[in-house]
């Protein structure tokens, strides 16, 4: 069986759908599928990986958003009459179902929802945030999505939030396929206490943690506009590990309070991720259009308290592991006038190992345009007990904290 992949959102860089494909490719080999993925590159090429072969299409470069993007379709019409595939799976909604029409309508088809792309492109591409503008496109786009899933049999999302946007958008067959972590990189006791001291020096400071692309679908001009805020917090430290549009602006920041904002570049490791993760205090997910946000269930993995998003799909896992958050990125109008909103829930961090409960107060996080980030109680406190929930039947475990048994 053959199993063939088109999708203008990889990049062989990029985060959470480059581990997507990564893992499908391992699994199709375990499993006795041939699996090929093409995608817009640079130049021409193709290559084995993970027992699969990935084929990179010569493509301009999509602005400054860091990816290729198709514009040509006769060269992937040529791979899909060489490959010839049993199966073809798109990933998105965008350019490459007019380019392929006729192929999808002869083989069976599917697309996996890995980009809310009428919401993000305009951040990405255009560096336009919500506002007039950002309806019209996106009033524009949505009828395109619908038109370019038209001719495949079901289209996959991995959030409710996912499945929402794809029912908007018309599509009356979304199917929820969740994704997950690895449990054996990902896990409380790769914390590091060198690291710790490292990272927020030997008094003792708390860490907030950020991992990802450094681009505006990110969210990362809500870090810029807290920045003020959190360097005047005496005993915290942001870490910003990543790359991408915001790198510069980043830099700078942290030229001017190399104390409180330490970049440590982008992360290639999953071993170093989950370091990262599991020695920090909290983590912060700040995209508004995450379809899922792997990163965040990583983080929640390693027993790490999230901050994240109420737009995206990153507050599903944060609601799923036992917590809450006010965080709303768009609508909270201007800056937040009225009095504090009290005292905050602690963020409590639970080692697994020791099974010692340690209480972290980050304080208020207030954001000169969005309210206040309020952390509450999003990890277990039970000893460190963890419940291992399957999502689905491939490297798809990941930790639920306070539900041990």
């Amino acid at each position: 069986m053959k199993v063939l992949d088109i999708n203008n959102l990889y990049s062989p860089t990029g985060g959470g759908i480059r581990t997507y494909h990564h893992e499908k490719l391992q699994w199709c080999t375990d499993n006795g599928i041939e699996n090929f993925l093409i995608y817009p590159a640079s130049g021409d090429t193709r290559s084995k990986l993970n027992g699969g072969t990935v084929i990179g299409v010569r493509s301009p470069r999509l602005a400054n958003s860091g990816y290729n993007f198709f514009t040509r379709g006769q060269p992937i019409r040529d791979l899909i009459e060489e490959i010839r595939p049993d199966v073809i799976e798109l990933g998105s909604g965008i350019v490459v179902p007019k380019m392929i029409r006729e192929y999808l309508e002869e083989i069976p088809s599917f697309a996996f929802y890995h980009s809310n792309w009428p919401e993000a492109l305009p951040l990405s591409v255009l560096r336009i945030r919500r506002g007039p503008f950002h309806g019209v496109f996106k009033r524009i786009a949505t009828p395109r999505m619908e038109r370019g899933y038209e001719p495949l049999r079901a289209v996959m999302g991995a959030s409710e939030y996912s499945l929402r946007r794809l029912r908007e958008a018309g599509i009356s067959n979304p199917i929820k396929v969740q994704l997950g972590a690895h449990p054996e990189t990902f896990r409380p006791d790769r914390r590091s206490e060198a690291l710790r001291r490292e990272l927020a020096g030997a008094e003792g400071g708390k860490i907030a943690i950020y991992i990802g692309r450094l681009a505006p679908e990110k969210g990362i001009h809500v870090l810029l506009k807290a920045f003020e805020k959190l360097f005047n917090q005496g005993n915290i430290v942001t870490v910003v590990a990543g790359g991408g549009h915001y790198t510069r602006r980043l830099e700078r920041a942290s030229a001017g309070s190399p104390d409180k904002l330490k970049l440590v570049g982008r992360v290639t490791s999953r071993e170093k991720a989950a370091e990262l993760m599991a020695s920090a205090d909290a983590f912060i997910s700040a995209g508004p259009c995450d379809t899922f946000s792997l990163v965040t269930l990583e983080a929640l993995n390693c027993g790490t308290p999230v901050v994240a998003c109420r737009e995206a799909a990153s507050s599903e896992l944060v609601e799923q592991a036992g917590g809450d958050t006010i965080y709303t990125p768009w609508y909270s109008g201007d800056a937040w006038q009225g009095p504090s909103p009290g005292p905050l829930t602690p963020l409590w961090k639970t080692d697994e190992v020791q099974g010692v409960r340690r209480e972290t107060h980050l304080g208020p996080l207030l954001l000169p345009d969005n309210g206040y980030i309020r952390p509450v109680l999003l990890t277990g406190s039970q000893g460190g007990k963890y419940e291992i929930l399957h999502l689905c039947d491939h490297h798809t475990a990941g930790f639920r904290p306070g539900h041990g048994g």
